[in-house]
């Protein structure tokens, strides 16, 4: 992720060194000090930006040593005080690999005061230190920012030979007052004081040099315009020569804070003037407290956050030419009392409001609506199911996200959510998404278009598959926008006008939807984290579990090329905010009392186009049982797009239609849902935390085989698919091995026609001239496999396979413990499965979570990578396995090797009790 902020080094030891270079996570970043006679050499962070410190290589160097001493290879040891424990990929031994990238390096356990050591096969004279955080250029978190290098002939007395990096800096936040009227002057020295401490967290840069540096683009971007910006250049050239005189003599600290304060305030009078701003004269959004939840998913069952709250308009006046959020007035349309409101939105036309409202905390969020002067509230929807993030559509209807699918959050514990549409009228409610896991925060695009965050973990790691999609207002055409294989999860994903830019907030897998705000050029990629830029440095993105509840932003909306209306918490309550592209922001309104959430501006705005819905039939479908059933075709110009040159061209002769099961909700006597899931993992299709092995988890997911259909000699394929399903499609050779698999998922709507150039192609990539074969036929029908089409019973389909042919001699009584028995655990797991998971002789994607996940290249997983294959293809013994037989295991090795068919509770399985371990 690419990052505006400067960070700078600044090295120091007996002597005071010249300042260096900027720090740089992709680069070698060197740490010079004078030749120091050394066996051992500790490089401590004191430190780190985002996180717990990473370096990918820690390399040391002589005098007279013009190669690396620190290397393994050359016979250094490399040591660390503790290790982010359950990853492959960062490991102590990392440090001095000779290897560059996230994927081989050291992450600490800790956050501060950690350290990494290299011990030299012998002593030697050393001078300076290389240190990189990600040289490949994936990942620019977690670099270390405040550090010294220590040296020592024994390992246990030592000495410091250089400092580098920023101290923190001891910026004291002016208080606000925890309730009543804020004055102007209060409210700006609070924000500029906790802006002043954030940034001093990620370099060393003076805070008047920062204003000023910022103001100067500023001024040069105004002026553009055509704005007269004269008297503030003037002001900004007085404020250059306070601070160049105070190089000889430095102020007392009131009068630092006096200059600071005034140059400040000089900036944000100058943005205010921005003609831009005047989309946020009006300002819709919701004061309420926040929900502070485990996961980014689950405040729909364990939020802590109390109720209460309104749904306002703040009307900014223009004076002079100038925004002044300070004569602003508060308009409150609806009083949450004892409940909780939530996601205000207003039609195109300010006609109508939507929100979302809880009538007291536990009760279930319905859509509201009313007047655009808060008259008229009523419901929009009822039921027992949670029902919010309304969005306006072109055509008059509404979509939101809802608990109707009826389906567990597959990761956890908590039901899902995904997203729906209704008439004007709140009629004809239907799913646009098929998704078995949460999405969020729709918004419509400029094309017609929704764009929304979904969730999927096809086959990976659950913590960074929170990513962008588009979708027509029917539910037809979804498809990724931005975020498979980063290490970002994106959220309230909104396009910045004049670009082709989404601007997002980058989430964690933990807690509220909190972050820094960015830019994203999805045009140009959908997988590549270096078309991410934070506009918000000096809030770090955070991972897995760890969340940011104070010093972050939300629920960004981009209201010009330049500028985001956007919620920011300065310590751990929101206000609304104005940022730019350009790292400044400025407070428009603060409660102290509860957070400000969810702004828009309250303007209208012309309706983008409504998308015509399309043929609503296949018309390849003739006969009339399946003219009532719901499918849709799939047709692909080309598999070898995107193959080759691994996979040979003639190899792929079938693509294989598999489905991700949704685990569907239990009914309670009182007509709602069961709400939680605990304990969540003995609800999962495989108990993968009472059985895994050498490969991690296998998928905790059912999976349904679908059927088979043919690919052409010239790679085309065409064929019908069930509509309202979570789909996705692997290609397989004539032998039923799987050569390549989709990570992540399709749909149909019934009647929906979906087509693409190959398997994994670039997008950019233009489809051949050629007419492809296979549409010059009819669509195939899915050809079911030899044990039915429907979810995969490891039981029912592969064990009988070892029963036939293996059992006789691989049982319990086996010496080599290779049981292949139907025998029940007291887990009431099978021992064949046990056996050939936990000992490694199926191969499978690591569906643990926490998992950092990338493209797999053809041919590097499932089938063609386990081991049982390389025994049996070789000859074993007189064991003969028919087509049959090795086309069950085949299939179920490849959907990444499921036990169970469904979501029952492990207690309520058939086999003995279980017994908790």
């Amino acid at each position: 992720m690419r990052e505006i902020a400067y960070l700078g080094i600044i090295a120091v030891c007996s002597t005071v060194l010249a300042a260096g270079a900027p720090l740089l996570p992709d680069k070698p970043n060197e740490v010079a000090f004078p030749p120091t006679e050394t066996r051992f050499v500790r490089f401590v962070i004191h430190e780190s930006v985002g996180g717990q410190p990473c370096i990918d290589e820690l390399e040391v160097y002589g005098p007279a040593a013009p190669a690396n001493l620190a290397l393994a290879a050359a016979g250094a040891k490399a040591t660390a005080s503790s290790c982010l424990p359950g990853y492959v990929i960062h490991q102590v031994a990392h440090l001095n690999d000779g290897l560059y990238g996230n994927s081989h390096s050291w992450i600490a356990a800790g956050s501060a005061e950690e350290w990494a050591q290299i011990e030299l096969p012998r002593a030697a004279r050393v001078n300076k230190v290389l240190f990189s955080r990600d040289r490949e250029g994936r990942f620019r978190d977690r670099m270390p920012r405040w550090f010294e290098v220590q040296v020592s002939a024994d390992g246990r007395q030592w000495t410091k030979v250089a400092e580098t990096g920023a101290r923190p800096v001891a910026a004291t936040v002016r208080p606000l007052p925890a309730t009543g009227a804020v004055s102007e002057e209060a409210l700006l020295a609070y924000a500029f004081s906790c802006e002043e401490q954030s940034w001093s967290k990620i370099g060393p840069e003076d805070p008047l040099a920062r204003v000023l540096r910022q103001m100067a683009g500023m001024l040069e971007r105004l002026a553009a315009k055509g704005m007269d910006v004269s008297a503030e250049r003037r002001q900004w050239s007085e404020f250059s020569q306070r601070m160049q005189g105070w190089q000889a003599a430095k102020p007392d600290a009131a009068t630092e804070w006096d200059v600071f304060f005034k140059a400040r305030l000089a900036k944000r009078r100058l943005m205010m003037r921005d003609p831009n701003l005047a989309a946020i004269e009006r300002i819709l959004f919701v004061k309420r407290q926040p929900y502070l939840p485990s996961h980014n998913y689950s405040d729909l069952l364990d939020a802590r956050g109390a109720p209460g709250g309104t749904v306002c308009i703040l009307e900014i006046p223009r004076v002079e030419g100038r925004a002044e959020p300070a004569a602003a007035r508060l308009v409150q349309l609806f009083d949450a009392r004892n409940g909780v409101a939530r996601d205000p939105v207003a039609t195109f036309d300010l006609s109508r409001i939507y929100f979302a409202y809880s009538a007291a905390k536990g009760d279930y969020f319905r859509i509201m609506v009313m007047n655009a002067d808060g008259r008229g509230v009523r419901p929009m929807t009822d039921g027992p199911f949670h029902d919010f993030y309304p969005c306006p559509l072109p055509d008059g209807g509404l979509a939101f996200i809802s608990t109707r699918c009826r389906g567990r959050f597959l990761c956890w514990r908590p039901q899902a959510f995904v997203l729906f549409r209704m008439d004007a009228d709140g009629g004809n409610i239907r799913s646009l998404s098929d998704a078995n896991l949460s999405e969020w925060a729709p918004s419509v695009m400029s094309d017609g278009r929704i764009l929304w965050t979904r969730s999927e973990y096809l086959d990976k790691g659950a913590d960074f598959g929170h990513t962008l999609w588009a979708i027509r207002p029917d539910g037809s055409h979804p498809e990724l926008l931005f975020g498979n294989n980063t290490r970002y999860c994106y959220v309230n994903g909104r396009e910045v006008p004049g670009t082709s830019e989404i601007c997002a907030t980058l989430m964690s897998h933990g807690g509220d939807l909190n972050g820094p705000v960015a830019l994203i050029e999805a045009a140009k990629g959908r997988f590549a984290p270096e078309l991410v830029t934070s506009i918000t440095p000096d809030s770090p993105p955070h991972f897995h579990m760890d969340w940011a509840e104070r010093e972050c932003f939300r629920d960004p909306v981009p209201v010009s090329r330049d500028y985001v209306l956007c919620s920011h918490a300065p310590e751990d309550k929101f206000g609304l905010y104005l940022i730019d592209r350009y790292g400044n922001r400025e407070v428009l309104y603060l409660d102290p009392s509860i957070g400000s959430l969810c702004p828009t501006p309250f303007r209208a705005m012309p309706h983008p186009p409504v998308i015509s819905s399309g043929e609503k039939r296949v018309a390849d479908v003739a006969d009339a049982a399946e003219e009532t059933g719901d499918l849709g075709q799939f047709f692909v110009s080309d598999v070898y797009r995107g193959l080759e040159p691994t996979v040979k061209r003639g190899a792929v002769k079938y693509i294989r239609v598999c489905q991700e099961l949704r685990a569907d909700l239990i009914r309670l006597s009182n007509g709602e849902y069961q709400k939680d899931h605990e304990p969540f993992q003995d609800w999962y299709a495989t108990p993968v935390h009472r059985v895994s092995g050498p490969f991690g988890w296998p998928t905790y997911v059912a999976k349904a085989d679908l059927g088979i259909v043919p690919v052409e000699e010239d790679g085309s394929a065409s064929f019908l698919a069930p509509a309202g399903k979570v789909l996705y499609f692997q290609v397989l050779d004539e032998h039923f091995n799987e050569l390549q698999r989709m990570r992540s998922v399709v749909q149909l709507q019934p009647g929906e026609r979906r087509g693409c150039i190959g398997c994994h192609e670039d997008r950019a990539m233009a489809p051949p001239v050629k007419q492809a074969a296979a549409l010059g036929r009819a669509p195939s029908r899915l050809q079911p496999p030899p044990w039915g089409a429907g979810p995969f019973s490891y039981e029912k389909v592969v064990q009988p396979v070892w029963d036939a042919k293996c059992v006789r001699c691989h049982d319990a009584g086996d010496k080599k413990k290779f049981n292949l028995a139907a025998t029940l655990d007291r887990d009431k797991v099978p021992a064949s499965y046990r056996t050939l998971i936990e000992q490694g002789w199926v191969h499978y994607f690591n569906c643990q979570w926490g998992q950092e996940h990338s493209k797999a290249p053809p041919l590097s997983f499932g089938t063609t990578r386990s081991r049982l294959w390389q025994v049996l293809e070789a000859g074993h013994y007189d064991v003969q396995l028919s087509t049959d037989e090795k086309h069950r295991i085949k299939c179920w090795t490849d959907l990444n090797c499921p036990l169970w068919p469904d979501y029952l509770l492990r207690a309520n399985r058939p086999g003995a009790v279980a017994v908790a371990r």
